[in-house]
């Protein structure tokens, strides 16, 4: 993909946990993050959905935990078709580069089947994408939604958690870092915000339908993939 090359995916940033069951997980997920991956599966349920992970670089090199701290939607249709893949990387790494604290840091995908148990799987064009991103920021990660864990989990604040799968690399390897419900391989920043937020924005107000990706940018360029409105009624609860 010869939009790698202008990519920025430098090393990357801390994160301030509030609230996690496993305070020994070297990644943390915001609030932001995980309502906006939840959103773009929830708007195109019967899809497949992926987009990129932004994260905050660290500030200093002693600095243990990651963050994400937010996620572009990319696509629920043009899954795996390159040029189309390559023209939103490229917009996704100008608009990052803008604002010098941010890097992408891994890759999101929702499959578009129910029943992945024990587990979601990757496919190849989500491993080959991680891959590309992994090249360059060698802390990346890989996140997968699942969908069946969504639908029973949603509604326990103490188990969001659950629809997320973390991958990461071993020697050079994606390998599934969530081994069981207790080792997720992440923490999320609060619980009991996150879920408030989810009751609130998504089961009461249905804002997932007003998600923008990059799909819908490209057929109708007034709608904004970065969806800022959105972003800032979701901030209100990470205030």
């Amino acid at each position: 993909m010869s939009s790698d090359e202008q990519l920025d995916l430098s090393p990357t940033s801390p994160g301030t946990s509030l609230s996690s069951n496993n305070s020994n997980d070297d990644l943390v997920i915001s609030i932001k993050c995980y309502i906006k991956v939840l959103m773009h599966a929830l708007r195109y349920p019967h899809a497949i959905v992926n987009g990129v992970l932004v994260m905050e670089k660290k500030k200093k090199s002693a600095d243990k935990s990651n963050r994400l701290v937010d996620c572009i939607p990319l696509f629920h249709s043009g899954h795996g078709l390159t040029p189309m893949l390559e023209v939103a990387l490229n917009q996704v790494s100008n608009y990052l580069q803008n604002n010098t604290n941010y890097t992408i840091g891994g890759y999101y995908q929702a499959n578009d089947y129910f029943h992945e148990i024990p587990h979601p799987i990757p496919t190849v064009f989500a491993e080959r994408i991680s891959d590309k991103i992994n090249e360059i920021n060698p802390e990346s990660v890989m996140i997968m939604l699942n969908d069946y864990n969504l639908a029973t989990f949603i509604d326990h604040a103490e188990k969001l958690n659950q629809p997320l799968f973390m991958y990461n690399y071993v020697d050079g390897k994606l390998k599934l870092k969530s081994i069981n419900n207790n080792v997720r391989g992440f923490q999320l920043e609060n619980f009991q915000t996150l879920y408030q937020a989810i009751q609130e924005l998504i089961v009461r107000k249905q804002y997932h339908l007003n998600i923008v990706d990059f799909d819908s940018h490209l057929e109708n360029v007034k709608h904004d993939w970065r969806n800022t409105k959105l972003d800032e009624m979701i901030e209100n609860f990470e205030i």
